[in-house]
């Protein structure tokens, strides 16, 4: 019984150990990039004493050069989408330039990101419109898997875009 456990315990080490030798061969690559994401976004907004946070649909398409596997930069729009309640209805929308970080475990490549978005965003309060734009920072942490040339992605991501936005997306990227 001991013989049999011992044996199991050096086969998940070894398995393991291989599993990390084997990132650099099966990690993210040089070279460009183009891709999109769908999910959602939450905005949050206050006037006075009246406050609004309501998420919606949101979207974004980005492009991006990684160089190395462990570094990359990314230029991206995003719409937030138009949350909105019987008071209120906000719509965001940015350009953003982010530095990525990464870091390849296995088949999977683990980044955070962290840049600057210049915003847009309309606001109708009971009717009446007025707009804001700013420059704000963006920051963010992702996953994704390399499918032969297709890139899968999940990412969590804070905008500084009035009073703050997250936004939570899933996409793909195509690497040239």
């Amino acid at each position: 019984m001991a013989t049999t456990t011992k044996r199991t315990s050096v086969f998940i080490l070894l398995t393991v150990l291989g599993l990390l030798a084997s990132a650099p061969a099966l990690a993210v690559g040089g070279g460009l990039y183009l891709g999109g994401s769908v999910g959602g976004a939450t905005t949050d907004f206050s006037q006075g004493t009246d406050s609004f946070d309501d998420s919606d649909v949101a979207w974004k398409a980005f492009v991006g050069y990684h160089f190395l596997q462990f570094f990359a930069v990314e230029a991206s729009y995003r719409d937030l989408g138009s949350p909105s309640d019987s008071t209120y209805k906000l719509s965001t929308t940015a350009f953003d330039v982010e530095g990525l970080v990464g870091m390849p475990i296995g088949p999977v490549y683990l980044f955070g990101k962290l840049g600057v978005a210049n915003w847009d965003s309309d606001f109708t309060v009971n009717g009446t419109k007025t707009s804001d734009d700013g420059t704000g920072y963006l920051g963010g942490l992702g996953v994704s898997v390399d499918v032969i040339k297709i890139q899968l992605r999940a990412e969590i991501e804070y905008l500084d875009a009035g009073e703050g936005a997250a936004m939570y997306t899933v996409g793909a990227a195509w690497r040239f």
